[in-house]
Parts: C-alpha cells; sequence; structure tokens
C-alpha cells in the first residue's frame, strides 16, 4: 500500500515536549505543530541569559530550515521561548538573528508568503516594504543596525511575528483564511494523487 503525503508528519508531537513556561527544557531541532501554545505566546527569554551554545543551534536552525525550503525559522517553530531567529538573507546568507527590534518601516506592500509551521499553505500579507532593525549575533555583543527591503524585510517581519506570538493567520480574514485553507487541502489531495500514481 502506497504511503500518502502527509505534510505534519515531522511535526514534533506537542505530547512530546516537556514545557516549563513554554520553554523547551531538552533542545530537539523539529518543528512543532501547528497548534502548539508556544507559536500563541510571546518569547520572552534573552538568549544569552544561560550558556546556551548558540553557535550550534543556529546551525541545526539554518539545517532544518533549508530542509523545508524555508527562507526563515524563529525558536518558537521549534518549541523554544528564545528572543532568536534565523533567516536566509539576499546579500548576508544564512544569519542568526538575537533579541531584535523594530525601529523603523517605510510603505506597505501586499504579497504572497508562507510559513513552514503552516505547509502550503499561502496567502498575500500586507507588510512594509522596507525596514530599519537592530539585531545581535550569537557572539551576544555584536550588535547590528541596518535596513531591510524587499524580501529580506518581508522575512524579518514574519520571523519577528514569531516572537511576538502573532501568527500570519492572525493577518486575514475569515473569509481569506478558509479560501486558502481550500486551496492548501487541494494541493495536499494532488500530491497524494501524484504519489499514489508514482507507487503503483
Amino acid at each position: 500500500m502506497s504511503k500518502l503525503y502527509n505534510p505534519y508528519e515531522k511535526y514534533t508531537s506537542s505530547e512530546n515536549i516537556s514545557l516549563g513556561e513554554f520553554l523547551v527544557e531538552d533542545w530537539n531541532c523539529d518543528l512543532v505543530e501547528p497548534n502548539h501554545p508556544v507559536l500563541k505566546k510571546r518569547a520572552n527569554v534573552n538568549p544569552f541569559s544561560s550558556d546556551v551554545d548558540w553557535v550550534q543551534r543556529e546551525h541545526e536552525m539554518c539545517v532544518l530550515m533549508q530542509n523545508r525550503f524555508g527562507v526563515g525559522l524563529a525558536a518558537p517553530q521549534v518549541g523554544s521561548n528564545h528572543r532568536m531567529f534565523v533567516m536566509n538573507h539576499s546579500h548576508l546568507g544564512e544569519i542568526g538573528v538575537y533579541n531584535p527590534e523594530i525601529l523603523e518601516t517605510e510603505n506597505e506592500v501586499l504579497l504572497e508568503e508562507g510559513c513552514l509551521s503552516f505547509p502550503l499553505l499561502f496567502m498575500s500579507i500586507a507588510r512594509p516594504e522596507r525596514v530599519k532593525v537592530r539585531f545581535t549575533k550569537n557572539d551576544g555583543e555584536t550588535v547590528v543596525e541596518t535596513w531591510m527591503d524587499g524580501m529580506d524585510a518581508r522575512c524579518f517581519l514574519h520571523e519577528y511575528d514569531h516572537l511576538e506570538g502573532k501568527l500570519f493567520i492572525d493577518m486575514v480574514s475569515d473569509f481569506k483564511l478558509r479560501r486558502a485553507w481550500a486551496k492548501q487541502e487541494k494541493t495536499i489531495k494532488k500530491l497524494q494523487r501524484q504519489m499514489e500514481k508514482n507507487n503503483v
């Protein structure tokens, strides 16, 4: 019997996660389920408040991001309450962003975006086109202050929202969200049919 496509099958089960104030104590770099409470709670832990090997954890998150064909991944998406995320910057490549701040924004543009926590779900979201940001690198000392624009700005803002407990599905009307869910379901069924055909 052929195996059907399931975009959620590799998610960490929320039943297997040990939480203290929604903070995973045993690091497990895999996506939590879309309904996990950590995704709706503001991340409030300073990454540098304890002795954590952020170089290694950042690497693991970048590998997971690559494997899922994403451009950004925030700590809450892997069950952590730390204020950090990784992203693939158009010029700098993969970077770790710690204790980020949004200083200024300019303009606003409506573009389609997705989220690794909700595979194959895409919606048009209005976000600033340009953003001035400040964040710390993984050494805990180097502070970066810069402008980002285009997809870099969109990715930074999307991942920053994750740290605030805000999901992109919260940014559209119920009608648009239902339509996006329906389109996602059709896409999944199409992939299932293709896999069944290939496995016959």
